[in-house]
């Protein structure tokens, strides 16, 4: 690679910059300096020259040997951490407790499990300490295999929600689903969008701890019955609403028309002072204050805080704090709805779990926020600036991908604890029994795309520290973690993962090797598995190559490109049929190509399959079309069954029979607390 005695390369390197990548042919591409000092000036470096480069490199390296502590440890669950240290120490602990004492020159401490702080000889060690794996799911669910279905939240149609599927029509669906033996109902991100941001793809939120206000359903409001004001709102919106539930496309914004008025009146009539609101805004909502505060100015100052005047800069700031105080009342309405959707959340998981369901909702984390959003206006130190997530150019995206989302920056998050991800890991779980991380391989490395155009590089992460943290958190909510690990990782990644006790991902779509497709028998079992996701084509529109019949009408494909895609894809069917009939199916046909699918994806020793209810009601159309944002309906379509009809559509049944046969035996779990612990769990 070059620039091998270039300082702004050397220091690049000491901040986890790589100094170059494969790509998914194999061949090898460096990293350039002008990408090295873009990405260095994302961490706040400035290294635009190597004199400075070279001064910056000069001072880490002489604090770096100055150091007796290492900045962070990560200690397994009841063995001791060690330290070379001599004099007084202080270990401030994560509940608030200290303990302090004098080493001569080697100090063994045995704190208890999570993250706390030592402090000697003027230095700082963060301790992680985290048990050595997640919880399985044999020891949640008593079953080495379970079974349960995906669906997006927003296509959920039913008689009563106003447009799109919300969080009551959620518990339906639990409580159907539940009824048929499923161990799980799986959703979309529910991370809160942003009040001005007019978007709706969930996998770019405002804010991955707070929670999707457009899926609050008003009718289940406290006081809704009592206030005419509400009702009568509701009732002017009726006609609309109508419309919006006859066609084969959720209508946000009609939702959000006839909504917006009915919960504005309900937090008039009384929402503000609720009791159990007040409770909560002084318990859990306490961390939401500053996300409350930041949509409130958002709709009065525009959506990009990046623009705000002076004054405006964070929680803290001066003029934001000048804000709350003159107008109270529009951070306090933010931090009602999110007390809505925190509750109704919880009750659908309520209602998944009391339908029987061993784990209940398995929820989305995406993989980030957006930079103009709250969480970044928040913890502004915890995220690297002027670069976006994405992924290198390959034949697919020759361009690269560049996905505007706000990567964490690796020594800011360290620096304030791991709190925004610790934090958004504890959102996710706190209604779930089961969660996704999307994109896992960004807790070894991530692609950062400079927002001034040089081409991007890989930044390398605190892999031990996060895998940590997150069986942390996963085993204090007894939650099962599944990782997104599709695609081309670094060796040994997955072995990391299941060695942490996290779930890998197996893909039907993608289970192939040089054209011929893997027997499901053949998976490993320490995966999620499932015939597609939400950015592949559904099984009965992978069939018919509806997704290049998109990418011909998008202009992504021209005729020729189009023809060659359908060719290939004829190539493909030929091997999934053959390798199925190898299996003992007969694939004679697309309904029986996806009845032998689904019995080859439910007799698969993966210890969990899901089964998307799209598929499952014969839908063709998927639910993302990547790459598109208008161009395709992406994040719209609705299920062609209603949520009260689920429990008795045939062609669900004979699914949930044949799924349930070959993985019976998982039931509820335990209480969500730990085994050996009395209090509860803390959230």
């Amino acid at each position: 690679m070059s620039g091998g005695g270039d300082p702004r390369a050397r220091l690049a390197a000491a901040m986890g910059v790589a100094p170059g990548w494969r790509d998914i042919e194999g061949r090898d591409h460096e990293t350039g300096i002008d990408t090295q000092v873009a990405l260095l000036a994302a961490m706040g470096l400035d290294a635009a020259t190597p004199e400075r480069a070279a001064s910056l490199l000069a001072a880490r390296e002489a604090a770096a040997a100055r150091r007796r502590m290492p900045a962070e440890m990560v200690v397994e669950t009841g063995r001791a951490a060690h330290f070379h240290v001599a004099g007084p120490w202080l270990l401030e602990l994560e509940d608030g407790a200290v303990r302090e004492g004098e080493a001569e020159a080697h100090l063994r401490l045995e704190p208890p499990e999570g993250v706390h702080l030592l402090r000697a000889g003027g230095e700082t060690c963060l301790l992680i300490v985290a048990p050595a794996r997640a919880p399985s799911v044999d020891e949640v669910t008593c079953a080495p295999r379970i079974w349960g279905a995906m669906a997006p939240l927003w296509g959920l149609a039913s008689r009563r929600s106003l447009g799109i599927g919300d969080y009551v029509d959620l518990a339906t669906a639990a409580g159907a689903l539940g009824g048929l033996g499923a161990a799980f109902v799986g959703i979309n991100p529910v991370h809160a969008l942003g009040a001005a941001h007019e978007g709706i793809s969930p996998y770019a939120p405002t804010s991955r701890i707070a929670y999707a206000e457009a899926h609050i359903a008003p009718d289940a409001v406290p006081g809704f019955s009592e206030c005419a004001a509400a009702r009568a709102l509701t009732a002017e919106a009726a006609e609309g609403v109508a419309l919006a539930r006859s066609g084969p496309l959720a209508q946000w914004r009609a939702r959000d028309a006839a909504a917006a008025p009915a919960l504005r009146a309900l937090f008039e009539a009384g929402g503000r002072d609720d009791p159990d609101f007040a409770a909560w805004a002084r318990g859990p909502g306490a961390a939401l204050e500053g996300f409350a505060l930041c949509e409130a100015l958002s709709l009065r100052l525009g959506e990009d805080w990046r623009a705000w005047p002076a004054g405006h800069e964070g929680p803290e700031a001066p003029a934001a704090r000048a804000f709350a105080r003159a107008c109270p009342d529009e951070p306090r309405f933010r931090l009602w709805l999110q007390w809505l959707a925190d509750a109704q959340l919880g009750a659908a998981q309520a209602a998944a779990r009391g339908a029987g369901m061993a784990v209940g909702l398995y929820l989305d984390l995406a993989v980030g926020v957006r930079p103009d959003g709250a969480d970044v206006w928040a913890n502004r130190e915890a995220f690297a600036e002027g670069v976006s997530l994405g992924a290198p150019p390959d034949r697919l995206s020759p361009k690269g991908q560049v996905w505007s989302l706000a990567p964490f920056a690796p020594e800011g998050l360290r620096a304030c604890g791991y709190a925004p991800f610790r934090a958004a890991l504890r959102a996710a779980m706190r209604h779930a029994g089961m969660i996704r991380i999307d994109h896992v391989l960004g807790f070894a490395r991530a692609y950062w795309a400079p927002d001034g155009g040089e081409p991007g590089g890989y930044v390398a992460y605190p892999f031990d520290a996060l895998l940590a943290l997150t069986r942390l958190e996963a085993r204090r909510a007894r939650c099962l973690v599944i990782g997104e690990d599709l695609g081309t990782v670094p060796e040994g990644f997955r072995d990391r993962l299941g060695a942490s006790g996290l779930y890998g991902c197996a893909v039907m779509q993608f289970e192939r090797e040089h054209g011929v497709f893997t027997p499901p028998r053949l998976w490993r079992d320490g995966v999620s598995a499932s015939f597609g996701t939400h950015d592949t084509p559904t099984l009965r529109g992978w069939l018919r190559g509806r997704e290049i019949d998109w990418r011909e009408k998008v202009g992504d494909y021209d005729e020729t490109q189009a023809n060659a895609a359908r060719d290939a894809r004829a190539h493909e069917i030929a091997a999934f049929g053959r390798m199925l009939r190898a299996e003992g199916f007969a694939p004679d046909d697309e309904a029986s190509t996806a009845a032998s699918a689904h019995a080859a994806l439910a007799a698969s020793p993966a210890a969990i399959a899901a089964l998307s209810l799209d598929d499952a009601l014969g839908a063709v159309e998927q639910q993302n079309l990547p790459g598109t944002v208008h161009a395709h309906p992406n994040w719209r379509r609705r299920l062609p069954c209603a949520v009260e009809a689920l429990a008795d559509n045939v062609a669900l049944r004979e699914l949930a029979g044949l799924f349930g046969a070959a993985r019976p035996g998982a039931r509820r779990e335990a209480p969500r607390t730990r085994p050996d612990s009395t209090e509860e769990t803390p959230q």
